[in-house]
C-alpha cells in the first residue's frame, strides 16, 4: 500500500534522535506527470527524502528549498518542502543522461543551494560549489 509517513524516534537516556520517512504517494505524484529518465527519477527521490527530513526539523512555519545545479547531463534538481511536509520539485536534463549514472556522471561540476524561508523573519541562503569525481574499477 503506497503512503507517505514520517516517524520521529527518541532513545531514552541518550542524546540520540532520528526520523524515518517514506514518500510513496508524494513521489508518485511528483514523477507521474513527466517521463523522467530512471537516474533522474532516482535523484529526485533521494533529494525529496533529504528535503523531507530537513523540513521535519524546522522549528518555525516556513519552507526549505534544496537545489542541485550542474554542468552535466542533469542541469537542475530542485525540491521545496514546508513545515507541513508538502513537497514539490522538478528536474532539468538533456538527451545525454546515461541509463545508469552516478552523481558525478549526472551532475558534473556544480553547486548546491539551500534556502530557508520562514513565514515570519528573514530568508537564509547558503551555497557550496563542488567538483564531483569518481573512479571506476578496471
Amino acid at each position: 500500500m503506497a503512503q507517505d509517513s514520517l516517524h520521529r524516534y527518541l532513545f531514552d537516556g541518550v542524546s540520540v534522535r532520528g526520523e524515518l520517512v517514506q514518500l510513496s504517494d508524494s513521489f508518485q505524484q511528483l514523477t507521474g506527470g513527466k517521463d523522467y529518465p530512471a537516474p533522474v527519477k532516482k535523484l529526485l527521490g533521494e533529494l525529496m527524502t533529504a528535503t523531507s527530513l530537513l523540513t521535519a526539523t524546522l522549528k518555525f512555519e516556513g519552507s526549505i528549498t534544496v537545489q542541485l545545479q550542474g554542468d552535466g547531463p542533469v542541469s537542475l534538481v530542485v525540491i521545496n518542502g514546508n513545515h507541513n511536509q508538502v513537497l514539490r520539485g522538478t528536474a532539468r536534463w538533456n538527451d545525454n543522461v546515461p541509463a545508469e549514472g552516478t552523481l558525478p556522471e549526472l551532475l558534473g561540476k556544480g553547486n548546491i543551494v539551500i534556502t530557508i524561508e520562514p513565514e515570519q523573519g528573514e530568508r537564509y541562503q547558503a551555497s557550496w560549489v563542488w567538483k564531483l569525481t569518481h573512479s571506476k574499477l578496471a
